[in-house]
């Protein structure tokens, strides 16, 4: 017989004792408390790192990382040996190679030069420093080593090395301007404006250049070179030689043989000083050896041996707190 419940008095059937499982509706899911949380999972399954820890923990070693981490420590390994040991360079290099011989192949070769800005420069120690050779593939030329190769020839001041398709090579050079002869021990050498050496080869070519002597000479020619051709233009047309003094001062050496020692400091003066003498008393014109200016307040006149009498040029001097005096062994010394 089917058991009958028991119904309340009141009517009001009792609540499920706590506990008690209750029955659910096949075909129907109830989100228990137990399980689900506002529709989220109470705990996360574990991940891999996760589980390989619980396995670890648990006395089992899977091989599986330790595999991956073998393969990957390998393959670094071998990468590392290829491009240390050069071998995929060189496994490109040998790529681009034949890629330009086919190009070459195609008219892509150098077949012509072309140089602007070239004067002094020798034609074929240029095209050596280019390391150019007819026949060559176009593409595989690189310009900028040859930039820099034209760059240490010594008329070059700077140079542009470009490609202009299919088959030619243009070389723009700027050239330095010889600016003076060094001389220093017995060596000459032509100089720039910047006091650099160009070359020590056709020094009769600029034998109108002016001559400038001594160790340290070019880096400070310039400056008095500059002064003179600003200040006192006729007077450097009768310069022949520039002299540098204990690395500290100048000789002036006239074209007549006549030696003017300038200070060290205060040369603009001292040559507007001599320049005004000059024009009064033509002393630059006398029988003499040398002027002296390293004193600011007097110009002293070193008269040459035999000179005749004093009169006049030494008047003249004199009156202007000048002195003058023979000449003795030594003149124009190195102090």
């Amino acid at each position: 017989m089917r058991p009958v419940k028991k119904a309340s008095r009141t009517g009001i059937r009792a609540a499920p004792r706590r506990g008690a499982k209750s029955k659910v509706t096949p075909g129907k899911r109830h989100n228990t408390p137990s399980t689900r949380i506002f529709g989220r999972r109470a705990q996360r399954p574990p991940g891999p790192v996760g589980r390989w820890l619980a396995e670890i923990g648990a006395g089992e070693f899977p091989m599986r990382p330790f595999t991956a981490g073998a393969v990957a420590l390998f393959a670094g390994v071998v990468l590392y040996g290829l491009f240390v040991g050069g071998h995929v360079s060189e496994g490109a290099n040998g790529i681009a190679e034949r890629t330009n011989r086919l190009l070459a192949l195609s008219g892509f070769s150098i077949q012509d030069v072309t140089v602007i800005g070239r004067v002094r420069t020798d034609k074929q120690a240029l095209f050596d420093a280019g390391g150019i050779k007819r026949g060559d593939p176009i593409f595989g030329f690189d310009t900028e080593a040859a930039r820099q190769r034209v760059e240490r020839l010594g008329w070059v001041e700077s140079a542009t090395v470009t490609r202009l398709l299919p088959d030619t090579i243009r070389i723009e050079v700027t050239e330095r301007a010889p600016f003076a002869l060094w001389q220093r021990g017995g060596m000459l050498s032509v100089i720039d404006a910047e006091g650099r050496p160009i070359t020590d080869e056709g020094i009769q070519e600029f034998a109108h250049l002016p001559f400038i002597v001594g160790f340290g000479a070019p880096r400070e020619a310039p400056a008095l070179l500059k002064l003179m051709q600003a200040e006192q233009p006729q007077l450097l047309q009768r310069v022949r030689a520039f002299v540098r003094v204990s690395g500290r001062r100048w000789n002036l050496r006239l074209e007549n043989g006549v030696d003017v020692k300038l200070p060290e400091s205060g040369v603009e003066k001292a040559l507007a000083d001599l320049v005004a003498h000059d024009a009064r008393h033509r002393i630059l014109s006398r029988d003499i050896v040398a002027v002296d200016l390293r004193l600011p307040d007097r110009v002293s006149v070193e008269l040459a041996p035999g000179a005749g009498s004093t009169q006049g040029i030494a008047a003249g001097i004199k009156n202007k707190n000048g002195v003058v005096r023979p000449a003795e062994a030594g003149i124009g010394g190195e102090t």
